[in-house]
């Protein structure tokens, strides 16, 4: 099938027909059930207030704030109450924080994810008049919406990040900073200096990089398949999407598709104000901007 239309879906879109998707509905679920995570989350990722940045907040966590708050668990060989069975507590507990907010933060968000009520086409308190179920969507919400209020296909749908309804996909959550291109916690000038102990707890840290990344380019050779099946397209609607860099690699790889980088880009704004901003975040990565209109969510 030759398809001359492509949405590009993030979460505003969810949020403008009022799905209760946002991070802070994230944030206040792991706080009712899980305090130790949102405890972790909000001591150690620099998250703000509502958990919006979370993603790329995973990219930087407090990695001295992590040692120091943990370092009564690596006591000095000389102390009077030292036994050799307590050499590994220290790099214990750094192990168990980094699984918290690696994997059980996956688990609790796909709980999460998977719970989120969507409104049915009775209940729905808002329609977009223009979706086309007949175009290509490239969805980066793991909801149902596309297809229970507009009825699009789901052969029509990639969900690249996983699907919500598909109890054995991998919901995908994460940061863009690549840990092979980011310099180990060991790799310092007194590395011969400091106590093992914590060369082995830097380790562990270095592996919550990688647990804590989306691995984007993987993800797009996986589904490359749809990105060549994007060769007649000729517009292009982005609602909802941030455009923000954690997920930078996915436009990229729409735009190295000819005909997707000469198509008209119609990008849904909220208010007038927002106009200059999702115009310009487009052209910076990398659509002409004489392609570009901006629209307010009304006009569709």
């Amino acid at each position: 099938m030759h398809f001359r239309k492509l949405y590009v879906i993030g979460n505003g879109f969810d949020l403008w027909h009022e799905v209760p998707s946002e991070y802070k509905h994230f944030r206040d679920y792991v706080r009712n059930v899980d305090y130790e995570l949102y405890e972790a989350i909000e001591t150690y990722i620099p998250a703000d207030a509502k958990w919006n940045d979370l993603e790329a907040a995973l990219a930087e966590p407090d990695i001295d704030g992590i040692i120091d708050d943990l370092g009564h668990f690596m006591p000095s060989y000389g102390a009077e109450d030292w036994s050799d069975a307590g050499h590994h507590d220290f790099q214990f507990e750094v192990d168990r924080l980094v699984e918290r907010l690696s994997y059980q933060l996956l688990v609790r968000f796909a709980e999460w994810v998977r719970a989120i009520p969507i409104p049915t086409p009775e209940m729905a308190t808002k329609r977009l008049t223009t979706i086309d179920p007949a175009a290509t969507f490239l969805t980066f919400n793991y909801t149902s919406t596309l297809s229970d209020l507009y009825a699009v296909p789901d052969a029509h749908v990639l969900h690249i990040h996983g699907r919500a309804s598909q109890q054995d996909d991998d919901l995908i959550l994460g940061h863009a900073w690549n840990p092979v291109q980011r310099k180990s916690l060991n790799e310092r000038p007194d590395i011969e200096e400091i106590d093992t102990r914590l060369m082995e707890a830097n380790t562990i840290l270095d592996v919550y990089f990688s647990k804590t990344f989306k691995p984007s380019d993987r993800l797009i050779r996986d589904n490359q398949a749809y990105f060549n099946g994007l060769r007649a397209i000729d517009t292009v609607h982005v609602l909802g999407h941030s455009l923000s860099d954690v997920d930078r690699a996915y436009i990229e790889a729409l735009l190295k598709e000819p005909s997707v980088a000469a198509a008209k880009w119609h990008i849904a704004c909220r208010e007038e104000k927002d106009r200059p901003e999702k115009h310009g975040r487009l052209v910076a990565l990398g659509v002409n901007p004489q392609l570009i209109t901006t629209a307010l969510w009304t006009d569709y």
